[in-house]
């Protein structure tokens, strides 16, 4: 089966990415593995997974989706859950402005780009105005 990988952490950027992420997942009969990274080596896994598993609840209830938490550089774990899972694309969200969080987002998304052969989707921080229930119309930007 056909598998997209979210990048998810607490930003409205990643709530975006989320349900862009499951709106793509519906629509291509994809599964949906939502990934929530700690940086920090002293952080215990189950507390990723846990973070990852409270946003699926929260923005997206109603599709069915798997939560996994892992430890290390953002880029370099999103890359190797993409490649452990064969997945077909990464879902990253944008970043509100701000020279640190545009930067580190940019970065993440541009280590992405050498690391994995999988495409790297940044969905649109202007996408946060719609509805939290997935609606693949909407997210392509209107009804067929």
């Amino acid at each position: 089966m056909r598998t997209i990988i979210c990048g998810v952490d607490r930003s409205p950027g990643a709530r975006v990415a989320l349900r862009v992420a499951a709106g793509l997942a519906t629509e291509l009969d994809a599964r949906l593995v939502a990934v929530h990274v700690l940086d920090r080596v002293a952080d215990i896994e189950a507390s990723a997974e846990r973070t990852a598993a409270n946003l699926l609840y929260d923005e997206i209830p109603d599709i069915a989706a798997e939560a996994r938490g892992e430890v290390g550089d953002v880029a370099e774990r999103l890359a190797a859950v993409a490649r452990d899972e064969d997945a077909m694309m990464i879902v990253l969200g944008a970043r509100s402005r701000g020279r640190s969080r545009s930067f580190l987002r940019a970065r993440c998304a541009g280590e992405l780009g050498e690391l994995t052969s999988v495409p790297v989707l940044v969905a649109p921080l202007q996408l946060a105005a719609m509805p939290t229930t997935p609606n693949t119309a909407a997210i392509r930007g209107g009804p067929r």
